[in-house]
C-alpha cells in the first residue's frame, strides 16, 4: 500500500513529463532546426514525448521542401541569365561571343587598309586613257614630230599614222605593231632622231616609256650572248612600263641574234601584243634614197641588203644560225611597213 508521499511524487513526475512534452513541441515549432538535432539532445523517458516529437518533425517537413524548391528555382533563374554551358564552351573554343568586338575591329581595319592601298596604287600608276583619248594624244604628238622633220615624204606621215592608230584603237590587239625606217648614209642621224620621235609619240599616248637597243654597239659580239641580252631587255621592258622598243641599226646585229625577234613579232603568237617595235636599217651602199623611188622598190632594197648582211655562204649552217629559211620567217614578221627617211640638214648638223 502506497504512502501519500509516494503518490504525490508519482503525480509530480507525470506532471513533469507532460510539461517536458509540451516544451518539446513548442521548441520544435519555434525553431525548425531543432528537428535536425540528434535524439540525445532532448531525450525523455516517456514514449508519448517521442511520438509528439516525430509528429512535429513530420509536420515541418513540407515547409523545408518548399524552401529547397524555391532555392533551386532561384538557382535555375540565375543560371539562365548568363550563357549556357554549351554556349560558354563554344565561346571559349571559337571566341565568337567573347570576340565579337575584336572581329568587328579587325574587319574595319582590313577595310581601311584596302582603301589606303587602292588609293596608293592608283596615285602611283598613271591613269589609263581610253582608246580614243590615246589616238588623240598620239596624233597631237605626231603633229609636233612632223614639224621637226619638214623634208619627209607625205606618205611617211600618212602611212605611219594609219598603221599605229589602228593598233591604238584596239583595246586588245591580236598582235604587236612594228615598222622599219631606212635611209642612206647621208640621213643616218635624221633616221635615228625620227625613230625616237615616233616612238615617243606612241609611248606618250600610252603613258609609258621607250626602250632603245643599239645594234651598232653589239656588232662583232657573240651571237648567243647578244640574243640573250636582247631577250632579257625586251621582256623586262614589255612587262614593265616600256611597251615601245627601238632597235637601232638592225643590220649591225649578229645574224643569229636576230632570231629572237620571232618571239616578239610572231603576229598572233607573239609573247606581247600591246607593244610597238621600230627597226632602223642604214643602207651602207646608198648615199641617200631618191625621193621619187616607190615604196615597193624601197622594200626590195632593204630586203636585199639585209640578206647580204645576215646570210653567209662560207660556213655551214647550224640550227641556231641564220639561213635563208629562217631569214624569210624573220622578214615576214617585221616587214609590215617600210618607210624611207630623207636627210634633214639641221638635224644632221645639230642632232636631235
Amino acid at each position: 500500500m502506497e504512502s501519500p508521499v509516494e503518490g504525490d511524487k508519482a503525480d509530480s513526475l507525470q506532471d513533469g513529463d507532460k510539461n517536458s512534452g509540451q516544451q518539446a513541441n513548442n521548441g520544435s515549432q519555434d525553431n525548425p532546426s531543432n528537428s535536425e538535432k540528434s535524439p540525445g539532445d532532448h531525450q525523455s523517458p516517456s514514449g508519448p514525448t517521442d511520438l509528439s516529437r516525430t509528429s512535429a518533425v513530420s509536420q515541418k517537413e513540407p515547409p523545408n521542401e518548399e524552401i529547397e524548391k524555391q532555392k533551386m528555382s532561384k538557382k535555375e533563374e540565375v543560371e539562365l541569365i548568363g550563357p549556357t554551358t554549351t554556349q560558354t564552351e563554344l565561346a571559349e573554343e571559337t571566341g565568337i561571343l567573347g570576340g565579337g568586338t575584336k572581329l568587328l575591329i579587325i574587319v574595319v581595319l582590313v577595310a581601311l587598309v584596302a582603301i589606303v592601298a587602292h588609293y596608293y596604287l592608283h596615285s602611283k600608276s598613271p591613269p589609263q586613257k581610253t582608246d580614243w583619248q590615246q589616238v588623240d594624244v598620239f596624233l597631237k604628238q605626231m603633229k609636233k614630230v612632223k614639224a621637226r622633220f619638214p623634208n619627209q615624204r607625205a606618205e611617211l606621215w600618212s602611212r605611219s599614222e594609219i598603221h599605229l592608230k589602228r593598233h591604238l584603237q584596239t583595246s586588245q590587239p591580236a598582235e604587236p605593231v612594228s615598222l622599219i625606217l631606212t635611209s642612206g648614209v647621208r640621213a643616218e642621224r635624221t633616221m635615228r632622231c625620227l625613230a625616237q620621235g615616233v616612238a615617243s609619240a606612241f609611248s606618250t599616248a600610252r603613258n609609258a616609256s621607250v626602250l632603245h637597243i643599239d645594234g651598232a654597239g653589239k656588232a662583232g659580239q657573240d651571237s648567243d650572248q647578244v640574243k640573250l641580252d636582247i631577250d632579257r631587255k625586251l621582256q623586262g621592258a614589255f612587262e614593265g612600263d616600256k611597251p615601245v622598243a627601238v632597235i637601232h641599226r638592225l643590220e649591225e646585229l649578229p645574224p643569229g641574234s636576230t632570231l629572237i625577234f620571232y618571239r616578239y613579232c610572231d603576229h598572233e603568237n607573239a609573247a606581247y601584243k600591246k607593244t610597238f617595235l621600230i627597226f632602223t636599217v642604214l643602207l651602207g651602199d646608198e648615199e641617200e634614197i631618191q625621193a621619187e623611188m616607190r615604196l615597193s622598190a624601197v622594200e626590195e632594197m632593204v630586203d636585199d641588203y639585209l640578206q647580204k648582211r645576215f646570210l653567209s655562204h662560207d660556213h655551214p649552217v647550224s640550227f641556231d644560225r641564220m639561213d635563208l629559211n629562217k631569214y624569210g620567217g624573220l622578214w615576214s614578221r617585221i616587214s609590215h611597213l617600210i618607210l624611207p627617211v630623207a636627210a634633214e640638214d639641221r638635224i644632221e648638223q645639230e642632232g636631235c
